[in-house]
């Protein structure tokens, strides 16, 4: 694919004003360039980072959790004490009836009664335990059941057991009471360590969670810092990269690496050196085999180049003893027309307005100097030559043209006339004739219609050729032909 169908415009507004109302020094295709390679240095970073958003949705997860994990431990902190609470209360009002059913009934109504308590103390127990305990937590639910019947299962031997007993003393009501008292808190703290081993669990699990939250958390705080640091080394490096081509000096070198780089598309064969930084060289020295040296100058401003510019372009062309170029990338050259053609002590010279490393106009113009420095070699050899003075030159190059346009003038009428003729000898005809002859001799006539314009008849297959050499709508269906 030709450097000629390479092609970027656009329509937007925003864009338009950027560059041509406030930044107007600034090149498009330079700045589109420049920003293409601060992108693609920046992508590694950026790849890696996340982006605000991003940034603040986690850090709201992560708070959330932290507020969840810590009512959850609360809850649990609360329904510890809540049931030990319970619990002690229930053991305290069961001991209570219990001796108040020892002390104020006979011994064979004592046994029904004790048994109803301990039948409350059962469904209350298991109440508290259903409303408290998780539904989902099936293994503490029977580990807490099963420790409840054993303490009923005690109650109930121990309160037969003693009701068996033929005499009951105030002292041997005391020791039973203290029993029963003493085994029910045993149970009860059988239980309740149960119930704390599972807080203790749930309790770890949750904290673990809550080391990972605060550990992600913290993750996301150093990436959002250093996304922050890259959002700001972006910034930074944008602004620096603006500043820098506001500056004229950093404007000429980035223009220069921009028309380096056509120069090597355009002649990959050729030697080019960047010789900016060198004095009386001009910005860039083109060397090829068997083609003239040209020193190139680069402007790349927002104004028209001064005359001063085109003094020193000349005194470096006389230095390398070259043939030169100038390019203007934005605007014109003062007294120097769009590529006006100088020889200067035997050396080509090219000026160009508004090159814009159009490689087009870049590769014409090499061209141009390439032919003419050759014809002059040419000229400059030692054979003898005839001097014309410019004026007899100007006259003869005047004759020569209205020649030239007399000649296309002529040719043009014998073609046209050619053309009227043969359109004047094919109206020449006897319709009624042929059509008569038509009706007895099948060979009267033997036309060929052209399959272009279907109106032209020839008479024979070489007729119909020449024809085609000349017919219009042949021309515009198969230009090619």
């Amino acid at each position: 694919m030709s450097s000629s169908e390479y092609c970027l415009s656009t329509n937007n507004e925003k864009i338009y004003k950027f560059f041509k109302e406030r930044h107007p020094g600034l090149n498009f295709e330079e700045f589109v360039l420049l920003f293409i390679d601060l992108v693609e240095k920046l992508t590694e970073n950026v790849s890696a980072s996340l982006n605000a958003s991003m940034f603040m949705s986690l850090f709201e997860n992560v708070k959330q959790l932290q507020s969840q994990v810590d009512n959850i431990s609360r809850l649990q902190t609360d329904n510890n004490s809540h049931l030990a609470l319970k619990l002690s209360e229930f053991k305290r009002e069961y001991i209570e009836d219990v001796k108040l059913i020892l002390s104020n009934n006979v011994s064979d109504k004592i046994a029904p009664l004790i048994r109803e308590q301990n039948g409350i103390l059962m469904d209350k127990t298991n109440l508290l335990l259903n409303d408290m305990l998780p539904k989902s937590n099936d293994q503490l639910s029977k580990q807490l059941t099963i420790s409840i019947k054993d303490m009923q299962k005690t109650m109930i031997d121990d309160t037969h057991k003693f009701l068996s007993n033929s005499s009951i003393s105030p002292q041997s009501l005391q020791e039973f009471v203290n029993n029963l008292d003493s085994k029910m808190s045993s149970s009860l703290l059988s239980s309740q360590v149960l119930y704390t081993a599972t807080e203790k669990r749930l309790d770890a699990s949750i904290r673990e969670v809550k080391a990972s939250s605060d550990a992600n958390l913290g993750i996301i705080k150093e990436l959002s810092s250093t996304n922050q640091q890259i959002s700001s080394s972006l910034t930074s490096s944008v602004s620096e990269m603006l500043k820098k081509m506001e500056n004229s000096s950093s404007k000429g070198k980035i223009s220069e690496n921009i028309l380096f780089g056509t120069l090597h598309h355009l002649y990959p064969c050729a030697q080019i050196d960047p010789v900016g930084t060198t004095k009386e060289t001009g910005d860039i020295i083109l060397s090829r085999k068997d083609k003239p040296r040209i020193l190139v100058e680069n402007k790349n401003w927002d104004k028209n180049v001064v005359q001063e510019e085109v003094k020193k372009f000349l005194h470096d062309v006389e230095t390398q003893n070259c043939c030169g170029l100038f390019l203007a990338q934005n605007y014109g050259i003062a007294n120097k027309e769009d590529f006006e053609i100088n020889i200067h002590n035997g050396n080509v010279l090219v000026y160009v307005h508004k090159a814009n490393n159009d490689p087009d106009k870049i590769k014409v113009a090499v061209s141009i100097i390439d032919h003419l420095k050759d014809r002059l070699d040419q000229i400059d050899d030692k054979s003898e030559v005839d001097v014309i003075s410019k004026e007899r030159l100007d006259n003869i190059n005047q004759e020569y043209i209205a020649f030239a346009n007399q000649k296309l003038a002529m040719i043009k009428h014998l073609k046209d006339f050619q053309t009227k003729l043969v359109k004047m000898i094919d109206d020449i005809r006897l319709p009624s004739l042929e059509e008569h002859l038509n009706t007895r001799y099948a060979t009267s006539s033997s036309k060929v219609t052209c399959q272009y314009c279907e109106t032209f008849q020839a008479k024979n297959q070489q007729a119909l050729s020449a024809h085609h050499r000349g017919c219009a709508k042949k021309k515009l269906i198969d230009p090619d032909s």
